[in-house]
């Protein structure tokens, strides 16, 4: 029988009790967890980027546009950084 991987499930830092401690560190390994998955995709689709240059050579320009365009997208976008959680945690409007 194969070994069956389950996610956690996603804590929110809106929905915990900071004095809950169980709690507060549930979030914290979430939203950390969320981090590095995050960061795991960029990794991946910078790898399938240079395999494609290295596969096409002269072509790459046409042939790995839409791998170029993804990994541009991913940069760009402020959460594929590893922000930690003190700063959310610290800075919670909610709370």
């Amino acid at each position: 029988m194969p070994n069956i991987h389950q996610r956690n499930e996603l804590i929110s830092f809106d929905e915990i009790d900071y004095e809950n401690y169980e709690d507060l560190r549930k979030a914290q390994e979430s939203l950390i967890r969320e981090q590095w998955i995050r960061i795991n995709a960029l990794k991946t689709c910078r790898r399938a980027l240079q395999k494609c240059y290295r596969y096409n050579g002269v072509n790459h320009f046409e042939e790995c546009r839409e791998l170029a365009e993804r990994y541009l997208q991913y940069l760009d976008d402020d959460d594929n950084r590893i922000k930690g959680f003190y700063g959310y945690q610290k800075n919670d409007p909610s709370k």
